[in-house]
């Protein structure tokens, strides 16, 4: 066989023949990636509830004291955080040094809210009522925490005015086993950063 025609079989063939693989792996994650930017999009720019609204009016740092029902006082620190696309709510809740969070989202056109608190349990809520200056939860059982087995927080409201509120009060119920009804009232500041103490 003479060389000229094995150099013609050696130049018509793909040096490189992972080449086509390659390139279309890449046009695949390509498509891919503007697929999800395009869904994510879509997600964040769809319109919240009146509820969702008024709590974004949060967002930043708080701080106060918390009294409850029973005597103790604690010193309490929160943030609100939108996440998720625009679509939920992060509220950072420390009493004292006890971190809790609790996330906020639209549930069929619905503000709900679930708490993971430091009783060790997750209840979850629903906006139960919306005016200019006040925005109310309470319990919904789908999360199957029972009054007569355990404790959790079932009810807590915020009231605060205005597009950029820099003062809130918080009104929050604990009930269930134990020691009963304890209620807790709070009177938060908006402030840059929180304190060191």
């Amino acid at each position: 066989m003479a060389w000229t025609s094995i150099f013609a079989r050696v130049s018509c063939m793909n040096p490189f023949p992972f080449l086509k693989h390659v390139c279309l792996l890449t046009l695949m994650v390509m498509a891919a990636t503007a697929v999800s930017l395009q869904a994510q999009n879509a997600q964040s720019s769809k319109p919240q509830s009146p509820g969702f609204e008024k709590m974004k009016t949060l967002v930043g740092k708080w701080e106060g004291k918390l009294e409850r029902s029973n005597g103790e006082t604690v010193h309490l620190r929160t943030q609100y955080r939108v996440i998720g696309g625009g679509v939920s709510i992060v509220e950072d809740w420390i009493e004292d040094d006890e971190p809790m969070i609790t996330v906020y989202h639209d549930k069929r056109g619905n503000l709900s809210a679930v708490h993971y608190c430091a009783l060790g349990n997750a209840p979850a809520l629903n906006m139960s009522s919306l005016d200019e200056g006040k925005i109310a939860f309470t319990f919904d059982p789908i999360c199957g925490l029972d009054a007569k087995k355990e404790r959790f927080v079932n009810a807590f409201h915020y009231e605060f005015n205005g597009e950029e509120p820099t003062v809130m009060h918080f009104v929050g119920v604990v009930d269930g086993v134990g020691e009963g009804k304890v209620t807790s009232k709070a009177t938060l500041k908006k402030v840059a950063e929180w304190s060191k103490n």
